[in-house]
């Protein structure tokens, strides 16, 4: 966030000493996730505000060591049994719980009780050690995940918000203990705030006391000015290049990029995201490479040495999930300077950015084509980002908020 943001934020009133205002936030992912979602970035918004926060992510179980061992996995473990880890000058602490029974959607652990009181197995208790890193009472509270319901009751606070960011309950884990949960905490809280106008209708329908429509937004600076220097991997790879950056769940097209490696065989096709589910969904091409996870600090790198930021998202498969979906990296492509040639669904249609989008299969791999012939606008590209800093993003809920 840039310092004239961090001084616009003074001008709120914001007390920026010692006595700091605090915040914790409970969140489905882990702080330092490959996946950096729009809790991370209003997290560091909130530091820039002058806030202290704590970023505590969805627990994890025993059980967790039963299934496939990930680096993830391991790198939560490590967070929790540091106690928590400090970051961004020591203002922001994380942590992630555990205990023997957390909430999934399997036999025993989708049951209503499992998802209210798993909190109280956790070892150590997780309130204690909140209280110990200094958050025994905060000045807001923050949800983006109902598993963690309980801090409502848990932590004093003057303020509550829930964050809703997709329609939850067409994910795989959602079940229906989750979805009666999301219901009654969206009636509680001070404010639901919603990233896609087409989450409006869903987020109505639980009679909140307050919404707010809150897109996700993109730290421009981080795409734009961030480190340029060319991957080794990504450099040997023949040109043209498009990019794939994100998860690859139910919701990822794999007969879509199948299609496009197979009658583009003069584009490389690039998917950087943990990939387990790819490996077994796509079959091996000599133009399609499954490049794993990479960190949000490598990423400028990559998008800076594409030709193609690619959106290929299962639209009539998933169309639950994908019609209410406001993606990241949208605005994580455009300030990188990348066209992007996308899958059309309303909420795309709506924000009216300079990315092509495709009704169709066909479509979609005819614009990726046509996309490496074409010249690049790069500063529209950065105009249309650059109107969803995530600085603007957070100035708006704080000043919901005050």
């Amino acid at each position: 966030m840039s310092h004239s943001a961090f001084r616009n934020f003074e001008h709120h009133g914001i007390d920026l000493g010692v006595n700091r205002p605090k915040v914790l936030m409970a969140c489905a992912q882990y702080w330092t996730s490959p996946f950096q979602v729009g809790s991370h970035h209003l997290a560091r918004g909130f530091v820039a505000a002058g806030y202290e926060v704590a970023f505590v992510s969805d627990p994890i179980s025993p059980l967790h060591l039963l299934q496939r061992v990930t680096r993830e996995l391991r790198e939560r473990w490590a967070i929790h049994q540091s106690g928590g880890i400090r970051d961004l000058a020591s203002r922001l602490w994380a942590y992630v719980p555990a205990a023997p029974l957390t909430p999934h959607n399997q036999p025993l652990l989708r049951t209503e009780w499992v998802l209210r009181h798993w909190a109280r197995l956790t070892v150590p208790n997780v309130l204690e050690v909140a209280r110990g890193a200094g958050f025994s009472e905060v000045d807001f509270l923050y949800l983006d995940s109902v598993n963690q319901a309980f801090w409502l009751d848990a932590i004093p606070h003057r303020r509550s918000v829930l964050r809703i960011a997709d329609r939850t309950t067409a994910f795989e884990k959602s079940t229906p203990a989750s979805a009666r949960l999301e219901r009654e905490v969206a009636r509680r809280v001070d404010l639901v705030v919603y990233t896609a106008l087409s989450l409006r209708g869903y987020v109505e329908s639980m009679g909140p006391r307050a919404a707010m429509h809150l897109p996700n937004g993109v730290d421009v600076g981080h795409f734009a000015e961030g480190d340029r220097t060319a991957p080794p991997e990504l450099a040997a790879l023949p040109r043209p290049l498009a990019l794939y950056v994100g998860a690859m769940d139910a919701w990822f097209d794999f007969e879509l990029i199948q299609a496009a490696a197979e009658r583009l065989p003069h584009i490389s096709f690039a998917l950087i995201g943990p990939d387990h589910r790819a490996r077994q969904r796509l079959r091996p091409r000599p133009n399609l490479h499954l490049l794993g996870r990479r960190s949000y600090a490598e990423l400028p790198g990559y998008l800076h040495h594409a030709d193609v930021g690619l959106i290929p998202f299962d639209v009539v498969g998933h169309a639950d999930l994908v019609q209410t979906i406001h993606p990241l990296k949208l605005y994580e492509y455009m300030a990188s300077g990348l066209p992007v040639v996308a899958m059309e669904w309303e909420e795309l249609q709506a924000l009216q950015s300079p990315a092509v989008l495709c009704k169709t299969r066909e479509d979609f791999i005819a614009a990726v084509d046509a996309s490496v012939r074409t010249p690049r606008d790069r500063n529209g590209y950065l105009r249309f980002a650059e109107r969803a800093d995530w600085s603007a993003r957070v100035s708006a809920l704080l000043a919901r908020l005050a």
